[in-house]
């Protein structure tokens, strides 16, 4: 691939006409080297994800237009839904009355002025979380719309994928978005999310895992608790989920558990977890796909034999 562009260009994606003005010839624009992702768009790599594909699209946009969708999740590192994770098309979000792109493949969503609100990251324009947020509603699940929920207002350092650092909007800026939401599309599903999304939460499986327990029937076990040793009043870890009454952890191990220095950590907060009485219930990624059932099957049956 030719990488070397002229000053100004961004190898993510360019304009064509910016590229004539740079002193690219159109020979050279032409070349099969580089990518073609738009008309009057090139870059030096065909984008395949959804950040290079917003990355690429972003040269388009007009001042007043900003992407949405799933890309917009992409570009704040927010969970993108499995079954979203292929979405075809560009979401571009302008206000009402404004000028949006006649192009294939492009979807539009029209908001006022007032509801408008949009961020930057690394030079592509995307709606706000909040608003991202609320714009996924006739898409997305209630489930769905509550994990994304847990992890826009997560204050957690290491949220999984994030791209600018949490909270990425409050439980009442989210709530100011469904109050202004009423009537609109999903607004019913973003009514019924809101009052189950919670603070702490440290990973989309996190979220996965509360939904799935509380959707079985069972007791909503607290997130991200700090467990300490009744005897010394010992910090011993926090738990990513608890149900205090019956002395019971779940754990959730993802990639970020598999260095040597955090499954030691894991290791030894297990024991100290166990010594104190609290009995550990782990789960993988395997425990959820397809089907969470077997999981939550016996996590009932030790729920049910530790609360009596």
């Amino acid at each position: 691939m030719d990488r070397s562009l002229p000053p100004g260009l961004d190898a993510r994606g360019f304009l064509v006409a910016d590229a004539v003005r740079a002193g690219m010839t159109p020979a050279r624009l032409r070349s099969p080297r580089l990518a073609v992702p738009h008309f009057g768009v090139r870059s030096i790599a065909q984008p395949e994800s959804l950040l290079e594909r917003a990355a690429a699209f972003a040269p388009l946009l007009q001042p007043w237009q900003s992407i949405g969708g799933v890309m917009a999740l992409a570009v704040l590192g927010l969970p993108v839904p499995w079954r979203l994770r292929d979405s075809l098309g560009v979401d571009v979000v302008a206000p009402k009355g404004r000028g949006t792109p006649d192009r294939p493949g492009i979807r539009v969503r029209r908001v006022s002025d007032s509801a408008l609100d949009t961020w930057e990251l690394e030079g592509v324009r995307v709606v706000a979380p909040a608003l991202a947020w609320a714009l996924l509603a006739p898409t997305c699940t209630e489930h769905e719309l509550v994990v994304l929920g847990d992890a826009i207002v997560s204050d957690a350092e290491h949220y999984p994928d994030r791209r600018a650092p949490g909270p990425l909007a409050t439980i009442e800026e989210l709530r100011a978005v469904v109050d202004r939401w009423a009537g609109r599309p999903g607004a019913a599903r973003l009514r019924a999310a809101l009052p189950r999304v919670r603070l702490g939460v440290e990973s989309p499986r996190e979220s996965d895992m509360r939904l799935f327990i509380v959707d079985a029937g069972m007791p909503e076990p607290e997130v991200q608790a700090s467990v300490h040793d009744p005897e010394t009043g010992r910090l011993l870890g926090r738990a990513d989920l608890l149900h205090r009454d019956a002395r019971v952890v779940e754990e959730y191990e993802g990639k970020g558990h598999r260095s040597k220095e955090q499954w030691d950590r894991d290791i030894q907060k297990y024991r100290d977890f166990e010594r104190i009485g609290l009995h550990v219930v782990r789960a993988t990624n395997r425990d959820f796909v397809p089907t969470p059932d077997v999981w939550l099957s016996d996590l009932a049956a030790v729920l049910r034999d530790r609360t009596a």
